[in-house]
């Protein structure tokens, strides 16, 4: 009996890990508008007040919020990058591959 209830313990965990993911939101401005975000792949992307846009990686440019993601227009990169920001503060992006925050 004791052997259920720890599979079953387990298989909520799982489940609970793989559902606080979907609460994932597309960032807004207001999530990103002056704020630096560090990403894992050692990018670090500055969202500036007035859709100015700098990036280790893709030089500096513009950047605005849109209803398919963040577009961008740099120096190295031209297009949409998806931001996502998660329950718990942080930001997750495919283009970026991996997760950021915002820099100290």
């Amino acid at each position: 009996m004791a052997n259920c209830f720890k599979s079953i313990g387990a298989a909520v965990a799982i489940d609970l890990l793989f559902t606080a993911a979907s609460f994932a939101v597309p960032a807004t401005t207001a999530d990103l508008s002056g704020k630096k975000i560090c990403w894992d792949n050692g990018n670090v992307g500055s969202y500036l007040a007035g859709g100015k846009y700098s990036s280790t990686m893709a030089g500096t440019g513009s950047w605005r919020a849109t209803a398919v993601g963040i577009e961008l227009h740099a120096e190295h990169y031209s297009g949409y990058q998806d931001v996502d920001k998660r329950p718990d503060g942080t930001f997750y992006s495919g283009l970026e591959h991996g997760a950021g925050h915002y820099c100290k």
